[in-house]
């Protein structure tokens, strides 16, 4: 690290913090080359992503690591932003998982709302952005239990936003904020009234950082306190959707297309179930309702149209057991005859990395079975391909 022009060291500013960081970074090299051979041991579809989640978790601290490093968090210093072309959806999924094992320990759902019309890729700095969610759900869960932490994406058409613009909220259902600390809470080492702040350790910089970063992004961030109580920090990010283009589906839309699901599910467990769907392009309806049309999701030349047949998929909440956490979800698998052919359990967050594989394995198994004929390989109930990469086959 190059010395000041007055010939004093920047190490001199905080020794400790620097050289904390500096076996930080070590430690991490290692653990994330361990993740390598974990990856190389052979994983199912579900597993690489989970370990991919690990991997982008453990970036995102070497990336803090270096900004201390490189004095980012010093007074004066200015961020330097490395904007990339990137999976935003994928972004917000990771970001959650990495903080569903905070929700389980209080009791609380986390979940994904992504409204229509927010598209998949986006432009910005992505270590940046994490770090923003990161802060902002990690105070949110902090002060929540056996509540509801909810993480909103939406493009703003109208309002108090030019359209386009990115907007991102965190939702909880705390116990929600004084008017008095709204006024001073993004400073540094601002906290809440003690008897609340007790009970939830921390040095009051999370929101001061966001802050900073948001700003630095060209965006702004706010606090609202919702009529249902709690509180609601929205962030909004100007031209992070600019001219990024889709890359087609993620999964193998012609067989997903002969799916639909029914919701037995309530408040925003349905809203985030069904916009996950809606980006997976499964048709979805609620008990006695038509169908809900969704527009079709990429592109996929050996469709060839839709399947024969049609398969039914009940989605519902399933009860909590005593020192269980939830929600989980049961999914039935039915044709229009009314023979069941398959079921799963999911646990939140529900996202698209569970859900549309969950939903992909039980058409794979029913059409394997519908499929079957005499002479040729037997029908099998079990499980079909945990991934899509041979979907197109079947």
């Amino acid at each position: 690290m190059k010395g000041r022009k007055d010939g004093t060291s920047p190490l001199t500013i905080n020794q400790g913090v620097v050289e904390l960081g500096h076996e930080l970074g070590n430690v991490l090299n290692g653990l994330l080359g361990m993740t390598r051979l974990v990856r190389d041991s052979g994983l199912n579809a579900e597993q690489e992503y989970w370990l991919k989640a690990i991997e982008q978790s453990g970036r995102q601290l070497r990336s803090l690591v270096e900004s201390f490093l490189h004095e980012r968090y010093q007074p004066g210093a200015s961020f330097h932003l490395k904007p990339a072309d990137l999976d935003g959806i994928e972004l917000l999924e990771q970001a959650l998982l990495a903080h569903a094992p905070a929700a389980r320990d209080s009791a609380s759902q986390l979940l994904l709302t992504v409204a229509p019309g927010v598209p998949r890729y986006w432009h910005c700095d992505p270590c940046m952005l994490r770090q923003v969610l990161d802060n902002l759900l990690g105070n949110a869960l902090k002060f929540t239990r056996g509540g509801e932490v909810v993480l909103e994406a939406a493009v703003s058409a109208d309002g108090d936003c030019p359209p386009g613009i990115l907007r991102l909220a965190v939702v909880d259902s705390g116990p929600g904020i004084d008017a008095a600390l709204g006024r001073r809470m993004f400073r540094a080492y601002e906290r809440g009234p003690d008897q609340i702040c007790d009970a939830a350790p921390g040095y009051g910089l999370g929101l001061f950082i966001c802050r900073r970063i948001v700003h630095a992004m060209g965006g702004t961030i706010g606090w609202s306190s919702p009529a249902a109580g709690g509180a609601r920090f929205e962030v909004t990010l100007p031209e992070v959707l600019s001219a990024v283009p889709e890359r087609g589906a993620l999964l193998p839309t012609r067989i997903l297309r002969s799916v639909e699901c029914c919701l037995d599910l309530r408040g925003t467990l349905a809203q985030s179930v069904a916009s996950c769907l809606t980006r997976l392009g499964v048709p979805w309806r609620l008990p006695g309702q038509e169908a809900t049309p969704v527009p079709a999701v990429g592109t996929d030349a050996a469709s060839g149209g839709q399947p024969a047949g049609r398969l039914c998929i009940s989605v519902a909440e399933m009860p909590v057991a005593a020192g269980g956490t939830g929600p989980t979800l049961s999914l039935r698998a039915e044709t229009l005859a009314g023979d069941m052919t398959g079921s799963k359990c999911l646990q939140a967050p529900i996202l698209e990395c569970n859900l549309g594989p969950a939903l992909l394995e039980l058409a794979l198994q029913w059409l394997w079975v519908r499929d079957g004929k005499p002479g040729s390989a037997p029908a099998r109930r079990g499980p079909g391909p945990r991934d899509g990469r041979d979907s197109h086959q079947g």
